[in-house]
This record gives structure tokens, sequence and C-alpha cells, in this order.
């Protein structure tokens, strides 16, 4: 690991660090020649206070990324980003891409220099370097883009566009490839058993969809053109423990697209896929529900007095999800849209924190957590 700098001086004002923050990206300089093929790096790098891990996915000029932070006095924090690439290997990541620009800086597929923007007032310049594979499992990231004319005959024909990304384990065998192929969306696996094929196989359902719903010749054709996206997200990779997120967007139709995101826990020791009943004491399944709903009320600043309803969810009880994540931040609970509200509430992901877990877990699992939650605690 490669230390980074200590902190910058604060500023005054968010136009003076808006400012400083271009004038760093120009002056970042770095010698490497710039790959561009996709490819998962995670890296990692530390100082006196921080200690930082970065799971980066690279597909094509897209990053999808998760950011984990921990400080000496407080509990892992972790940011979920989106950004872009040039050619050069010059980057940004943000929480909505550009709109909150998080990161700013070059990488390559062994080492990251970036600026950090901790909160508004001050930027800690980042030199990460990529953690060795005997620390996690190496990964292959796929990708594919099509695109199909509705009508092949006219030149101006609306079109279906199809972009995909994949996950692959560098190591192949049959069990391993098994547990990546709980990628697909909506597909029958019993038709490949390939993995490599997976994404072909997505794209082809999404166009023979597109071609039964939609023709000229129908007026009440629900829409010309479809879109559907789907992104990759590592959240962990530790100790032989893997959490992965499939984050889709597809348009078909209507006033507006849909996006849901799938979260998937491996446990690659052992060769399968975790559930709640693998992590969690079988009495604490029922104690989790009261645990979300207080983290939930916090989130949107619901009195305890004030039910759920009244501020605009489906119901006053919040019920436990089987689509969950691991990170060294905690364990994290993830609603889709129209699952527990409307689609204007927009996703609703609900984080718990491994202090207020204590006594819920199984020990076998814990003794797996605690070497991943040592490897986040700066040393002085």
């Amino acid at each position: 690991m490669i230390n980074f700098a200590a902190r910058c001086l604060p500023f005054d004002n968010m136009k003076q660090l808006g400012q400083l923050i271009i004038i760093l990206f120009i002056t970042l300089i770095s010698n490497a020649v710039w790959s561009q093929q996709s490819y998962y790096t995670c890296y990692t790098g530390k100082n006196s206070d921080m200690h930082f891990r970065l799971h980066l996915i690279k597909a094509s000029n897209k990053l999808n990324a998760t950011l984990l932070l921990k400080e000496k006095t407080a509990e892992a924090k972790a940011f979920t980003l989106n950004g872009k690439i040039d050619s050069a290997g010059d980057f940004y990541l943000g929480k909505n891409y550009r709109e909150d620009t998080v990161l700013i800086g070059r990488l390559t597929e062994s080492r990251l220099e970036a600026y950090f923007k901790y909160d508004e007032s001050e930027l800690i310049l980042m030199r990460l370097q990529a953690e060795s594979s005997d620390n996690h499992l190496p990964l292959e990231v796929k990708t594919l883009e099509q695109q199909q004319a509705l009508d092949t005959t006219n030149p101006d024909s609306p079109q279906a566009i199809f972009e995909g990304q994949l996950l692959f384990p560098k190591d192949r065998n049959t069990l391993l490839d098994s547990l990546f192929m709980l990628q697909a969306d909506n597909i029958d696996t019993s038709k490949t058993k390939a993995l490599e094929q997976l994404l072909k196989w997505e794209a082809s359902s999404f166009f023979d969809g597109y071609k039964k719903l939609n023709s000229f010749e129908d007026q009440d054709s629900p829409v010309f053109q479809w879109i559907k996206i789907s992104e990759v997200f590592v959240q962990l990779n530790q100790q032989h423990l893997l959490s992965y997120a499939v984050s889709d967007y597809a348009y078909t139709g209507g006033a507006h697209g849909l996006s849901t995101k799938q979260f998937t826990v491996l446990d690659i020791k052992n060769l399968k896929q975790l559930t709640l009943g693998d992590v969690f004491e079988p009495e604490a399944i029922n104690k989790i529900p009261a645990l979300l709903e207080k983290t939930l009320r916090m989130q949107y600043q619901i009195s305890a007095d004030s039910s759920l309803r009244s501020a605009g969810f489906f119901a006053d009880a919040l019920e436990i999800t089987n689509n969950f994540w691991l990170s060294p931040a905690g364990i994290g609970f993830y609603y889709n849209s129209y699952e527990i509200a409307p689609y204007s509430f927009g996703h609703t992901p609900i984080l718990l924190p491994f202090s207020q877990l204590d006594g819920l877990l199984k020990p076998e699992f814990v003794s797996r957590l605690l070497p991943i939650q040592e490897s986040l605690n700066p040393q002085p």
C-alpha cells in the first residue's frame, strides 16, 4: 500500500473549492501508459487518520465504484459512485455522476491518484495502489453493447439499445461459474451453461421482446425506442466473501424507465450463495425489522409518534428483505422502487452498522468479518 498525503487546508466557500479541483485535476501528473480495457481493481491506501478501500469496475469509459472510508474514531462509511474516464486516464466519480463529484484524478489498473472531497470545504490527496490478488478473488469484467433497428430497411428506424456488464472469476471452474450465473436477469439459464454466453442471451431476450411488442403498423405500440443498461458494483471482496450488485435500467414505454438493483452475496470458500439465515442467528431475524425501521425514520426524519404511512410509505411496518449486501461498513438492505414506497421516493437503501448487530450474527460469520474490519483500522 502507498500512503497518501495529509489533508489540505480548508476553504472558505465552494467556489474556491471548485476552482482548486479544476487546477489540481489539470496538474495531476503520471508517466504511466493508460489502459482502456475493462477490468476490476481493488485499490487501497491510508494515512494516519484514514484507511481507504475502493472497489472499481471500469467498463469502456464508464466507472462504477464503492468507496469505503474508515477513520480512527468513527464507523466505516460506504459510498456508491459512478463516473467516466477518458483515453488519457483522467476520471471523475460522483454520487450522481458529475452532479456531486467526490473523486477526480487519474488512474491505471495498478494505481490511482485523485483528490477526494472529504466534505464541503476540504480536499484530500489520495495515492492508492491495487491490492494484491492474494487478498481477494481476482475478477474480470465483460461488456456487451448492441443496437437493433425496429425496421432494418429504414435508416431512420428507431432502435433498441442494450448495454450490459458481467463479472467473471479469473480462475474458472464449473461450480464457481454457476454462482456467477446468478447475474442472469430473468433468463432461463438452462438454455446456456456457459457464463460467456450470458450477456448475449440477455441481449437476445431483450431484442426479441422489442420485435414482438413494437410495430410501425401497430399504432398502440407502447414505444418505438427501448433501452436496457446493466452495471455491476462490488461492495466486498475479502476473506472469501464477495458481495456485488447488478443495477438495471430499462425503458420499454410509459412515463419513465424503471431501475432496479439486485444484490448477491457469495461464499467463495464453500461455493454457495449466502442467505440471511447463513448470516444471522435464527432468533435475530425477528429483531431486524425494528432496527431497519429505526434507521429509516432517521433517514427520512420521521418522528416516533408519526406512522410510516403518514410519511408516504405503503405500510406502517417494515418487512425484512432478502435483497441485502455485505461491506466493512455493515450489512445493508435494499428496497427497490414500489416495494415499500411510491416511485417518487426512489430506492431505499438501509445500512445497519455492525455496532447495531452485536449478538445477532452467527459466531462463525463474525470470525470471518473480524479480519475485514481490522484491515480498515488505520494505524498511527
